[in-house]
Formats: structure tokens, C-alpha cells, sequence
């Protein structure tokens, strides 16, 4: 009797410790952590590129960050809407591989 219910707890233990989901569940911990804070910004468009804008924006106190002018890098798969220079905007911020890149951005009207 002893040896099935033991051969029984230990074939539960082992789909326990290698189960698929259980493995899924602890790497969305992983990358849970690993997402970089997001920062909303106020600014006015100063330069337009390809792949970056130039933008004079307000303080961003969690950055300690003036106001100021800067490039920003877009974001890999941003679609932008259509902006011009001197347009106002609203813009989200976060630092991916090293860099602060727009990750979000509107028109204020």
C-alpha cells in the first residue's frame, strides 16, 4: 500500500515542479519587474527626424529633470500622429537600453 501512494505523491510532485504554467507564471514575475517606469511629459515640438524629436518640455520632478530642450529617440514601434513643429504635445517617456525614447505621444489642441 505504501509503495503506490508514494509512487502517486512523487509523480504529483514532479508535474508540480515541471509544469508548464508553473514555469510561464514565474517568468511574468521575472519580466513584471524588469518594465521601465513610464513618465508623462508636457512639451512643445522643436525639430522633427526620423527617429527622434526635439522637444523643449516641462519639469519631470521623478527625474529631477528641469525644463528644458532635448532629443528624444522614438520608440521602435511608435506610429506618430501627424505633428508638425511648435505643436504642443503630451508625450510618455521611458528608458529602453540606456536611452529615454517617446514610447506615446499626442496633440494638444
Amino acid at each position: 500500500m505504501k509503495f503506490p501512494l508514494s509512487t502517486a505523491l512523487l509523480g504529483a510532485l514532479i508535474v508540480f515542479v515541471f509544469s508548464p504554467a508553473q514555469a510561464a507564471d514565474s517568468s511574468s514575475v521575472v519580466n513584471q519587474a524588469t518594465v521601465a517606469p513610464v513618465y508623462h511629459v508636457k512639451g512643445v515640438i522643436n525639430a522633427i527626424s526620423p527617429n527622434a524629436l526635439t522637444l523643449s518640455h516641462d519639469a519631470v520632478p521623478e527625474l529631477q529633470w528641469p525644463p528644458m530642450t532635448m532629443p528624444f529617440a522614438l520608440a521602435k514601434n511608435l506610429v506618430l500622429p501627424a505633428i508638425k513643429v511648435s505643436d504642443p504635445v503630451d508625450f510618455d517617456v521611458s528608458l529602453i537600453d540606456g536611452r529615454y525614447e517617446i514610447i506615446a505621444l499626442t496633440v494638444r489642441h
